[in-house]
């Protein structure tokens, strides 16, 4: 069981998915003004903290220094 390593400065999409929070959806919102949109589909924070309260909202450009960072594993566990 491997844990996914983060040197400082990585691109906050690349963060993003590297993080047991991050998730994606094909539902786009109407206004794209804080979104970040990669490959078609929008990448947000499903944190249980977070989420309820920006929902859909959150810009992954925030999750370069966000304390709530959870690496995600590597390989499945078996």
């Amino acid at each position: 069981m491997g844990l996914v390593t983060l040197p400082a400065g990585i691109e906050p999409e690349a963060r993003h998915r590297a993080c047991w929070y991050g998730r994606r959806t094909p539902h786009l919102p109407t206004e794209l003004s804080i979104h970040t949109i990669e490959d078609g589909e929008l990448l947000y924070c499903a944190h249980p903290m977070l989420f309820p309260i920006v929902g859909y909202d959150f810009a992954t450009r925030n999750c370069e220094s966000c304390d709530y960072f959870k690496a995600r594993r590597s390989t499945p566990a078996r």
